[in-house]
Formats: structure tokens, sequence, C-alpha cells
């Protein structure tokens, strides 16, 4: 993966996805539609060049990929977060 393959914007999908479980779900929580979150982890899973979900009957389930990137993803949710805060 190279350094600049996953932005703080693409992280937000996959952690979204990964705490809500299907597309519809995650797309409700970012404020956008199903298929955006659909297109957004397809280029990322591209870029990556790894599958980060597995695609299951009842949603998406993170692969080993995934959940690593879920984990560093909501550690830079935190400092995002405290981020604002400091600024407002």
């Amino acid at each position: 993966m190279t350094v600049m393959a996953a932005r703080w914007d693409d992280l937000r999908f996959v952690l979204a996805l990964a705490r809500h479980g299907t597309l519809t779900a995650a797309a409700a929580s970012l404020g956008v539609t199903q298929p955006t979150v659909g297109r957004r982890l397809a280029a990322l899973e591209r870029r990556m060049r790894t599958p980060l979900f597995e695609r299951t009957p009842t949603g998406y389930r993170p692969s080993e990929a995934g959940q690593e990137l879920a984990i560093h993803a909501a550690r830079i949710e935190e400092l995002m977060v405290a981020a604002e805060r400091i600024s407002s």
C-alpha cells in the first residue's frame, strides 16, 4: 500500500461500513447514498489492491485488512474530533 492510498475521507467510509455492516446503514450515517459508499469502497480496494470487506448475504464483514484499517481509522477519527474541539 502506498502512503496516500487511504486518505481520511476514504477511511470514514471504511469505518462506517465496519460499524454498521450494510451499505445502506453506512450511507445513512455519512449522509450520502448507498451507491456512493459502494463506489468509494470499490475504489479504495482497487487502490490498495486488497479486499477490505467480505460480502455476505446479510451485509459486509471486514476482512483482516479491513479490520486493521478500521482500527486505525477509529484512532484517526478520535484525533480529528479532538482537533475540532481544540479549534472551536
